[in-house]
């Protein structure tokens, strides 16, 4: 695995695990917000958005972070450096 990869693949996981997070944390203020709105009232069916908005988020983000790493980690050229032959006197020991 080259470097490229080992980059996008840690760029991929913690895109997906936080993006995992703050879908939760949305699920959860939905269904306090439903309920408040709701006199109260608790609907089971919309548990699934405990794990639909987290799911589809994290997929959603881990998607675009690859495909943006792949392109413009593609397109990208190594910079030159030009080094001096004989390094400038009086400088060090």
């Amino acid at each position: 695995m080259n470097p490229f990869w080992k980059k996008t693949t840690r760029h991929m996981a913690i895109v997906g695990i936080s993006l995992g997070v703050v879908g939760h944390l949305l699920g959860r203020a939905f269904l306090i917000a439903h309920q408040m709105y709701a006199g109260g009232a608790y609907n089971p069916e919309n548990e699934r958005v405990l794990w639909q908005t987290p799911l589809v988020m994290a997929i959603v983000g881990v998607l675009m972070t690859g495909g943006l790493d792949l392109v413009f980690g593609r397109r990208q050229k190594p910079a030159t450096v030009k080094v001096p032959s004989n390094p400038p006197s009086g400088h060090g020991s």
